[in-house]
Parts: C-alpha cells; sequence; structure tokens
C-alpha cells in the first residue's frame, strides 16, 4: 500500500482527498458531513484531529466548480438503494458529472482523482444478492481502485437484524477479499457488535442509529453509543492508520 500511495500520488491522485463508495448508510449526512462544518468535540481522540486537518476545506472535485471538501461532498458511486453491483452499473451515473457509458465508480475516481476510498456495501445484498455475485462485485471494485493507484478501505457492514446469518456470510466474503488483495480493512461490524441493536436503528435497520441530541461528531462516551457516531470515530482512526503507514501523515 505505501508503493501504491506514492505511485498514485506521481500519478496524480490527490492527497487531501477521498471518495465515499456505498448504500444509505454512506450516502448520508451523518456519515463525516458534520465535520466539514469544523465544531466537532473529540474528546479523548484529540490525536484524530491532524486527519481531519488534512482534509478540511480541500475541494473533493475537478473540473468544475466545487467547494465542498471530501467530508461535505457526496460520493458520486454512493446511493441509497445501492448494492455492491451499483457502482459498476453506467446506468446509475449522474449525468451532471460522468460521460457517456462511464460506471459511477469510474466517473467518481476520475472526479475526484483520491488517494483513498473508503468503501462498504452490503445493507441492500443481503436480500438481493447471492453470495458468488457479491464476492465478483466486491473484487471488481477492489481491482478498479488498485488499477487507479488508490489505497481502498474496505469495510464490513452492521448486521441487518432481520437476517443476520446473510449478513454474516457477506461479510465473512469481505474479509476474505481484504486478505486477498492484501487491502486495509475496517471491520465496523465488529466496532458496532456491542452497541444498542448493533449500531442500526430501532424501527429503521436500513441506517445507523442517531444519538438524541444529532451530534454524530461529539465523541463522547453516550453518543458512541450510537451508531453514526462510532461509524465516523472508527472511519477517523482507520483513515490515521494507513496514511500514516502510507507516509500520507507526517
Amino acid at each position: 500500500m505505501r508503493a501504491l500511495y506514492a505511485d498514485g500520488q506521481k500519478a496524480g491522485n490527490n492527497p487531501r482527498a477521498f471518495s465515499k463508495l456505498g448504500d444509505c448508510m454512506t450516502d448520508n449526512a451523518e456519515f463525516l458531513v458534520p465535520l466539514a462544518k469544523g465544531n466537532y468535540d473529540l474528546r479523548q481522540y484529540g490525536g484524530l484531529k491532524p486527519v481531519i486537518d488534512k482534509f478540511f476545506g480541500a475541494p473533493a472535485r475537478q473540473g468544475k466548480p466545487w467547494a465542498l471538501d471530501s467530508f461535505a461532498t457526496p460520493g458520486l458511486s454512493a446511493a441509497g438503494g445501492f448494492n455492491s453491483a451499483g457502482p459498476l452499473d453506467s446506468t446509475w451515473s449522474d449525468p451532471q458529472w460522468c460521460q457517456s457509458g462511464e460506471t459511477p465508480l469510474a466517473c467518481e475516481y476520475r472526479v475526484t482523482r483520491p488517494s483513498v476510498a473508503l468503501i462498504m456495501f452490503g445493507t441492500n445484498d443481503v436480500a438481493a444478492t447471492e453470495l458468488d455475485a457479491y464476492e465478483t462485485y466486491l473484487r471488481l471494485i477492489i481491482t478498479q481502485t488498485l488499477d487507479r493507484k488508490i489505497v481502498p478501505l474496505l469495510h464490513t457492514f452492521p448486521t441487518r437484524p432481520e437476517n443476520p446469518e446473510r449478513s454474516t456470510q457477506l461479510n465473512e466474503i469481505v474479509l476474505k477479499v481484504a486478505a486477498d488483495a492484501g487491502v486495509p480493512l475496517v471491520n465496523l461490524n465488529r466496532a458496532l457488535a456491542n452497541l444498542p441493536n448493533q449500531g442500526v436503528g430501532i424501527t429503521d435497520t436500513t441506517h445507523l442509529s442517531i444519538p438524541p441530541d444529532g451530534r454524530v461528531d461529539v465523541f463522547s462516551e453516550e453518543n458512541l453509543r450510537y451508531g453514526f457516531t462510532q461509524r465516523n470515530l472508527v472511519t477517523l482512526q482507520a483513515l490515521e492508520v494507513v496514511l500514516r503507514a502510507v507516509g500520507g501523515l507526517p
């Protein structure tokens, strides 16, 4: 990954941009977006501020006027309803940014030129995708990410309470794909395991839970009992570990 990151910098990848690939748990105003406002409270995790500073305020798209940083920018390969096949299907590309026939994944990487990609699919695959197909799509996403010299941060996904067995089967595939490809893995499922309802909503199990005060950017002990707050923390921790390992942070 260190060599890949260095090659990506030489190829023009933006060291101050990351991409978000996923479904409604990623294409969501609670996932990282509040960090772009700058009034977060890291509490005992103050050591994560250099990671935030690296991406804070740096425009995350190229080619057209764009002011939002990577925290606030919606991913062109992230959408509610996406399963693992979504980013590979040009049907779902945004015509305002994407070229004819271009897949959402290819469009996102061309427009953003990220150094890192946050990748999490599975919530919608539980009911819609066969195991073999899920593995195939996931491997294609990782391969195309590596081909563009982008460091993938592959995530396990939260357990669907309606079907924990299939959630486990798909997450085992995530672990296998990460190990086979030798890419970083963020075990979000494990991070959420001891939270109430395993970090998802009580009635809305397709989204992570939100603290009563809505502050998913306050890393207090109480707020970290909720899924989106915990995911935001784990994401920053993963970015810090990986970026330090590849030379992206001092």
